[in-house]
């Protein structure tokens, strides 16, 4: 069991108890950690419900992992208040009930695992507001009503919602249009969508009777010649966008490209769909964590074990840390310092701006992660850390 007494430690900012063996339900006694940003404690065998408590009160927590456990109950409606959460992950559990819009509160959630539960209703229209949503896994769930179609808008990295109620028309573009990263499979009612998805095509409803006999006081020249026209001039007009669009991410890739590989000649070249290969599709198994500018995924490129640090760019100075980190990188060099394998700045399989940095994975996790988290180092292993970073520093 998770003792109760763990909520006396109320300066406690990170508690990992992921992979044991721990039983019981989760004591609400940790609300009092007023400092907690991480709480991870999946793969156990936890039972009952999330605790409203725990959620409730100051916005404090920015990563949460309950998944693998075998809690019941609805998902509480006070997650709303944790307005800097950005990974929430409860898959693998038996939570029931829907889906609380509440989530919409939280602009910074950029992960959101909820596979294999029992969770029902359509995805709230509030979630069109979550612009930082770039992992969204639905999957073996009761969820119905139509797919999101503002997803489409987002920079996703992956959608995962199989195996649920889902009907209706699928868009074809943004997300929905990259089978690479869209998974809609056990939805038996859903059609449309580009046709590497081999869905049925939609039933087009009836006209209404009005339009009906409009289109019959038309003579057949005519009817023939409005749409020629309108489509010839839409043509025109969806061509010079495109243009002009293509031409202003040309520059813009031109430019931010010169400057990222100035001084990094030495680094061989990696395109995005080589990346997302190497990550298995910038898949959640592989996310090492986030941040404010982007998320870090493992992966295997060229034979090795990489860390692929993908930077959002719909993120304000998402663009600017990746031209900081680069031109840093450039100018230092340290054995303290992690190795930088290669940078990628190009366009994603959606047209859209793509940066990321290549380095070498560090096997025994973050000196956040040793500093920080439940470890085993002395005081003088302490030093000697602070030490060696002070030297790459100075």
């Amino acid at each position: 069991m998770i003792p109760s007494s763990l909520g006396n430690i109320t300066h406690l900012s990170k508690l990992y108890l992921g992979e044991n063996r721990l039983q019981g339900s989760i004591p609400s006694s940790l609300s009092a950690c007023k400092y907690m940003l991480t709480l991870s404690m999946f793969n156990n065998r936890l039972t009952g419900a999330l605790p409203q408590g725990l959620f409730s009160g100051p916005a404090k927590f920015i990563s949460l992992n309950f998944s693998g456990n075998h809690l019941e109950g609805s998902i509480p409606l006070e997650i709303s208040a944790q307005i800097n959460l950005q990974y929430f992950d409860v898959s693998r559990n038996k939570l029931t009930g829907v889906l609380p819009s509440g989530l919409s509160n939280c602009p910074s959630l950029e992960l959101l695992n909820l596979k294999n539960n029992m969770l029902h209703g359509n995805v709230p229209l509030s979630f069109n507001s979550l612009r930082s949503l770039i992992s969204v896994d639905l999957s073996r769930n009761n969820f119905s009503g139509t797919v999101p179609n503002y997803f489409a808008r987002l920079p996703m990295v992956y959608l995962n919602l199989s195996n649920n109620n889902f009907e209706g028309n699928v868009p074809i573009i943004g997300v929905y249009a990259n089978l690479g990263v869209v998974s809609l499979s056990g939805n038996s009612r859903l059609c449309g969508g580009i046709s590497k998805l081999h869905l049925p095509k939609c039933i087009q409803q009836k006209e209404p009777k009005k339009r009906q006999k409009t289109r019959r006081r038309m003579s057949r020249p005519l009817q023939l010649v409005v749409p020629i026209t309108c489509s010839f001039v839409g043509v025109v007009i969806l061509t010079t966008v495109l243009y002009l669009i293509c031409l202003r991410k040309k520059k813009r890739s031109i430019s931010s490209g010169s400057v990222v590989m100035e001084g990094m000649k030495a680094l061989f070249k990696v395109s995005y769909s080589t990346l997302f290969k190497a990550t298995d599709g910038f898949s959640t198994e592989n996310l090492l964590g986030t941040g404010s500018f982007g998320s870090v995924f493992k992966g295997i490129l060229m034979g090795k074990m990489v860390a692929v640090k993908v930077f959002n760019l719909q993120h304000p100075g998402g663009s600017k840390s990746f031209l900081a980190e680069c031109n840093a990188l450039k100018n230092i060099r340290h054995r303290n310092l992690l190795g930088i394998i290669t940078a990628c700045s190009s366009m994603d399989s959606q047209g859209n701006d793509f940066k990321a940095l290549v380095y070498e994975l560090m096997p025994n996790g973050s000196l956040e992660r040793w500093l920080c988290g439940p470890g085993h180092l002395s005081l003088l292993q302490r030093i000697d850390i602070a030490i060696g970073v002070a030297h790459a520093i100075n």
